[in-house]
Protein backbone atom coordinates (compact mmCIF):
# COMPACT_ATOMS: atom_id res chain seq x y z
CA UNK A 1 0.00 0.00 0.00
CA UNK A 2 2.79 2.28 0.85
CA UNK A 3 4.35 1.82 -2.65
CA UNK A 4 1.09 2.60 -4.29
CA UNK A 5 0.64 5.41 -2.47
CA UNK A 6 3.63 6.78 -2.99
CA UNK A 7 3.08 5.96 -6.86
CA UNK A 8 -0.08 8.43 -6.31
CA UNK A 9 1.71 11.12 -4.93
CA UNK A 10 4.28 10.24 -7.93
CA UNK A 11 1.48 10.98 -10.60
CA UNK A 12 0.12 14.08 -8.52
CA UNK A 13 3.38 16.18 -8.06
CA UNK A 14 3.88 15.57 -12.00
CA UNK A 15 0.47 16.86 -12.86
CA UNK A 16 0.85 20.23 -10.74
CA UNK A 17 4.95 20.19 -12.19
CA UNK A 18 4.29 19.20 -15.44
CA UNK A 19 7.84 16.77 -15.39
CA UNK A 20 6.84 13.13 -16.22
CA UNK A 21 7.95 10.29 -14.09
CA UNK A 22 8.81 6.40 -15.34
CA UNK A 23 7.59 2.83 -13.84
CA UNK A 24 9.68 -0.25 -13.84
CA UNK A 25 7.94 -3.06 -12.89
CA UNK A 26 10.68 -6.10 -12.22
CA UNK A 27 9.65 -9.73 -11.89
CA UNK A 28 12.52 -12.79 -11.12
CA UNK A 29 12.11 -15.37 -13.87
CA UNK A 30 10.90 -18.85 -12.84
CA UNK A 31 10.51 -17.75 -9.21
CA UNK A 32 8.38 -20.43 -8.33
CA UNK A 33 11.19 -23.10 -9.54
CA UNK A 34 13.42 -21.28 -6.81
CA UNK A 35 10.95 -21.89 -4.09
CA UNK A 36 9.87 -25.80 -5.34
CA UNK A 37 13.54 -26.79 -5.81
CA UNK A 38 15.22 -25.08 -2.89
CA UNK A 39 12.28 -23.97 -0.49
CA UNK A 40 10.90 -21.19 0.55
CA UNK A 41 13.60 -20.45 2.72
CA UNK A 42 15.95 -19.97 -0.07
CA UNK A 43 13.27 -17.82 -2.12
CA UNK A 44 13.03 -15.01 0.45
CA UNK A 45 16.77 -15.65 0.83
CA UNK A 46 16.67 -14.47 -2.91
CA UNK A 47 13.79 -11.96 -2.85
CA UNK A 48 16.10 -9.74 0.09
CA UNK A 49 19.47 -10.32 -1.90
CA UNK A 50 17.22 -9.22 -5.07
CA UNK A 51 16.71 -5.98 -3.36
CA UNK A 52 19.73 -5.38 -1.95
CA UNK A 53 21.03 -5.55 -5.33
CA UNK A 54 18.61 -3.08 -7.29
CA UNK A 55 19.37 -0.68 -4.34
CA UNK A 56 22.81 -0.73 -5.02
CA UNK A 57 22.38 -0.06 -8.62
CA UNK A 58 19.39 2.63 -8.49
CA UNK A 59 19.31 6.45 -7.74
CA UNK A 60 18.74 7.81 -4.26
CA UNK A 61 15.35 9.88 -5.85
CA UNK A 62 14.05 6.57 -7.04
CA UNK A 63 11.76 4.76 -5.18
CA UNK A 64 11.61 0.64 -5.08
CA UNK A 65 9.49 -1.89 -3.64
CA UNK A 66 7.85 -5.25 -3.41
CA UNK A 67 4.60 -4.87 -6.33
CA UNK A 68 3.41 -8.23 -5.21
CA UNK A 69 4.73 -12.03 -5.20
CA UNK A 70 8.20 -11.91 -6.46
CA UNK A 71 7.51 -8.82 -8.72
CA UNK A 72 8.67 -5.47 -7.79
CA UNK A 73 8.33 -2.08 -8.73
CA UNK A 74 10.51 1.07 -9.53
CA UNK A 75 9.04 4.89 -9.80
CA UNK A 76 11.79 6.44 -11.48
CA UNK A 77 11.32 10.20 -10.25
CA UNK A 78 12.20 12.80 -12.88
CA UNK A 79 12.66 10.38 -15.60
CA UNK A 80 11.72 10.74 -19.33
CA UNK A 81 9.98 7.38 -21.48
CA UNK A 82 13.24 7.90 -23.57
CA UNK A 83 15.45 6.88 -20.55
CA UNK A 84 13.17 4.64 -18.57
CA UNK A 85 15.64 1.67 -20.08
CA UNK A 86 18.76 2.72 -18.13
CA UNK A 87 17.16 2.06 -14.59
CA UNK A 88 16.31 -1.73 -15.15
CA UNK A 89 19.35 -2.33 -17.50
CA UNK A 90 21.73 -1.87 -14.45
CA UNK A 91 19.67 -3.91 -12.21
CA UNK A 92 19.14 -6.94 -14.73
CA UNK A 93 23.20 -7.91 -15.58
CA UNK A 94 23.81 -7.06 -11.36
CA UNK A 95 21.45 -9.34 -10.92
CA UNK A 96 22.70 -11.70 -13.45
CA UNK A 97 26.15 -11.64 -12.36
CA UNK A 98 25.69 -11.91 -8.87
CA UNK A 99 26.78 -15.53 -6.90
CA UNK A 100 23.33 -17.11 -5.89
CA UNK A 101 25.70 -19.85 -4.51
CA UNK A 102 25.27 -18.91 -1.09
CA UNK A 103 21.97 -19.37 -0.90
CA UNK A 104 21.56 -22.85 -2.95
CA UNK A 105 24.26 -24.39 -4.70
CA UNK A 106 24.47 -24.16 -8.50
CA UNK A 107 21.61 -21.21 -8.30
CA UNK A 108 21.27 -18.98 -10.86
CA UNK A 109 18.76 -16.02 -10.71
CA UNK A 110 17.55 -13.33 -13.84
CA UNK A 111 15.12 -10.99 -13.93
CA UNK A 112 12.91 -9.22 -16.32
CA UNK A 113 11.48 -5.68 -16.78
CA UNK A 114 8.91 -4.10 -18.49
CA UNK A 115 9.24 0.08 -18.30
CA UNK A 116 6.80 2.94 -19.60
CA UNK A 117 6.57 6.45 -18.91
CA UNK A 118 3.13 8.21 -16.92
CA UNK A 119 1.09 9.97 -19.39
CA UNK A 120 -0.11 13.54 -18.27
CA UNK A 121 -3.65 13.19 -17.48
CA UNK A 122 -3.80 9.27 -16.89
CA UNK A 123 -4.52 7.18 -14.59
CA UNK A 124 -1.73 4.99 -11.97
CA UNK A 125 -3.54 1.95 -13.55
CA UNK A 126 -3.46 2.74 -16.48
CA UNK A 127 0.15 3.44 -16.37
CA UNK A 128 0.85 -0.18 -14.40
CA UNK A 129 -0.88 -1.47 -16.85
CA UNK A 130 1.45 -0.57 -19.67
CA UNK A 131 4.35 -1.46 -17.97
CA UNK A 132 2.63 -4.62 -16.66
CA UNK A 133 2.83 -5.31 -20.88
CA UNK A 134 5.93 -4.33 -21.28
CA UNK A 135 6.98 -7.37 -18.92
CA UNK A 136 4.42 -9.85 -20.30
CA UNK A 137 6.61 -8.61 -23.52
CA UNK A 138 10.04 -9.51 -21.96
CA UNK A 139 9.11 -12.66 -20.44
CA UNK A 140 7.81 -14.06 -23.93
CA UNK A 141 10.44 -13.19 -25.97
CA UNK A 142 12.87 -15.00 -23.83
CA UNK A 143 13.09 -13.81 -20.07
CA UNK A 144 16.28 -11.74 -18.53
CA UNK A 145 15.42 -8.42 -20.80
CA UNK A 146 14.05 -5.00 -20.47
CA UNK A 147 11.03 -4.31 -23.02
CA UNK A 148 9.41 -0.84 -23.22
CA UNK A 149 5.81 0.29 -23.72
Amino acid sequence: RALMARLEQERARAERAGQGFCVALLDLDRFKAVNDTHGHAAGDAVLREFARTVHDTMRETDVFGRYGGEQFMMILTTTAPGSAEEAPERVRPAVQARDWSGIAPGLAVTVSAGVTGWRRGESVAQTLNRADGALYEAKRAGRNQVCAA
